[in-house]
């Protein structure tokens, strides 16, 4: 067995997440297996859990989201040495649904009309990105390589969800069953909400026995080209620092832990 040995502690102070850089260390110990979930050095994010349902609308204006802990100072461009824009992520469960939502800050938001029937119009648009993996992705089980799951959502709600299996080999016909989501603009930015049922996440066994998903969350920044016909300024926002020298969300290391609450 191996643990993390962290230079920078993980603290979750108020509702800001701080990330900090670990190493792989060898660990002699047999009995450090039995981790208490609070001291994991993998990044997590508790998803608390509330009675009330939301309406899924893309406005946050129920009083369920206002107390809900949220993981915002945490976003960071992994590639890049500048501040990235203000990304706030939240999500609580009532017991049968899970319920998320993103506040993105963007003085230029990138968005398609025309939606193609293939979900490709988002590779070109802004939007927010969860991913959900049930154990490591880069490594094969018993049964070969595990799939994971992506849901790319742009701001005006419209979603490119698919399967993968490792590296980078999609299937775009796949669908999250019982997923919702709406979008709105705003002054600064947009807004995502969404919400699907815990049991198609179970369904794929994404959340294991002691109530942890594998969760990666992110950003697509993308700007205005400075020439017409170029392609968009793409940047790209990370919950977690995948520690790769080149951008790339599909690697084990960009994934974080969520725990479902009770």
């Amino acid at each position: 067995m191996k643990k993390r040995n962290c230079m920078v502690s993980l603290m979750l102070l108020g509702s800001i997440l701080v990330l900090g850089g670990c190493k792989e260390e060898a660990n002699t110990d047999s009995q450090s297996s039995a981790v208490a979930y609070n001291q994991a050095t993998t990044p997590h994010y508790d998803v608390v859990k509330r009675e009330d349902k939301a309406v899924v609308d893309g406005k946050l204006d129920e009083k369920v989201w206002i107390d809900i802990p949220a993981i915002a100072g945490g976003f960071h461009f992994p590639w890049d040495v500048k501040e990235a824009p203000y990304t706030e992520f939240k999500g609580y469960n009532d017991g049968t649904d899970f319920y998320f939502s993103f506040t993105v800050k963007d003085k230029d938001v990138l968005v398609d009309e025309k939606w193609k029937e293939d979900e490709s119009t988002v590779d070109n648009e802004d939007r927010v990105e969860l991913f959900f993996a049930g154990g490591s992705i880069d490594k094969p089980g018993s049964e070969g390589m595990p799939k994971y799951y992506g849901v790319e959502i742009d701001p005006q709600g419209r979603v490119h969800d698919y399967s993968i299996v490792y590296y980078r080999d999609f299937d775009s016909k796949w669908n999250l069953d019982t997923l919702e989501t709406k979008a709105t603009k705003t002054d600064d930015g947009y807004i995502v909400e969404g919400k699907v049922s815990l049991d198609s996440l179970r369904k794929l066994k994404l959340v294991n026995e002691k109530d942890v998903m594998r969760t990666g969350v992110y950003r697509a920044e993308f700007s205005t080209p400075k020439k017409e016909g170029e392609d968009p300024v793409m940047e790209w926002i990370s919950w977690v620092d995948p520690k790769t020298p080149a951008p790339d969300y599909h690697v084990d290391s960009s994934f974080g832990e969520f725990r479902f609450l009770k």
